[in-house]
């Protein structure tokens, strides 16, 4: 844990070794990274609803990928005194989907499911119930993001093959999720 200024991902954080990062290797769970942000942050309430919007946000832009190494704490001086310790930003996000050749599985299971595909609102329930946050607030979370996610797709301000068919799939897959989760 930290102890000083400085930037610690999830696996460090809960003392496992890098190599086992996802959590089919013994790496850690969801439920596991929201109990050390209550554990250690120093805003816990801000910091667990943004990792719930990091998970919502990976698994609606199609990010398999987010293990344990792609969440970290930040640990920056307050003052003379205290350090403050915070979730930080979302980084290494790929839509792992665009990549046929890629594993199709989460890297941390969404209330007991590896497959995305197979996510439902009674999965993000469980993940709710899991992180300690409120079911409603989760559920209604999920088409709120997917609506912020379809409606913000054609602002990237980026014109390149490779963009246009991303923003294909995240675009109907948000929209998937939308019908899927009720909005």
């Amino acid at each position: 844990m930290l102890k000083k200024p400085g930037q610690e991902d999830f696996c460090q954080a809960l003392g496992i070794v890098s190599k086992n990062k996802y959590q089919k290797e013994n790496g850690p769970l969801l439920k596991q990274c929201f109990a050390l942000l209550c554990e250690v942050s120093s805003a816990p309430v801000l910091d667990l609803t943004r990792l719930m919007d990091a998970v919502i946000f990976n698994f609606l832009v199609g990010n398999n990928d987010a293990h344990g190494k792609d969440f970290s704490l930040l640990c920056r001086s307050a003052g003379t005194v205290s350090l403050e310790t915070r979730l930080a930003p979302l980084y290494d996000v790929v839509s792992t989907r665009y990549y046929p050749e890629l594993a199709r599985e989460l890297a941390m299971k969404i209330g007991g499911k590896y497959s995305s595909d197979r996510v439902s609102k009674t999965n993000f329930e469980q993940l709710a119930e899991d992180a300690g946050l409120a079911k409603p607030l989760v559920r209604s979370r999920v088409p709120e993001l997917a609506e912020a996610a379809f409606s913000n797709l054609d602002k990237t301000g980026i014109e390149h093959p490779v963009v246009d068919t991303l923003t294909v799939q995240i675009r109907e897959r948000c929209g998937t999720i939308r019908e899927r989760f009720g909005k």
